[in-house]
């Protein structure tokens, strides 16, 4: 049914939750896996906002590593986090998104949810793992 999927992940014990799951699906139907990862977009310089990728890549490397997931099908990226995940499952051709439905962090907790935005702008399907 699914052949290639697309992970969003933070680097956190919930993004581990959500892979762990994603993986699963992956193996039940023997399809590609890619993570995901995004910086929400700051008006910040440039360089700050590299500093935060840098600071972020081996966290998320840790996470997938541990999953067996190869650095290649990994991406991070910058800017509004649900058209960045919906832009990387569209590049990868991805019949399937896998996100969290919830983080408890920052001012997104305020202000809507990253999970909403991905099932109303994707145009595949979305599976929500609840955490």
């Amino acid at each position: 049914m699914y052949q290639k999927i697309v992970c969003a992940i933070e680097a956190s014990d919930e993004g581990k939750l959500v892979l762990e799951k994603a993986c699963g699906l992956a193996k039940a139907y023997n399809a590609k896996l890619y993570v995901a990862h995004v910086i929400p977009y700051s008006i910040l310089p440039k360089d700050y906002q590299k500093t935060l990728e840098e600071e972020a890549a081996p966290l998320i490397d840790k996470i997938t590593e541990s999953f067996g997931i190869s650095q290649k099908k990994v991406s991070i990226n910058v800017g509004k986090p649900y058209e960045q995940i919906c832009l990387v499952a569209d590049k990868k051709e991805a019949d399937l998104i896998v996100i969290g439905t919830h983080s408890k962090k920052g001012i997104q907790a305020l202000i809507g949810s990253t999970a909403n935005g991905v099932v109303n702008y994707a145009k595949c399907d979305v599976f929500l793992v609840k955490i």
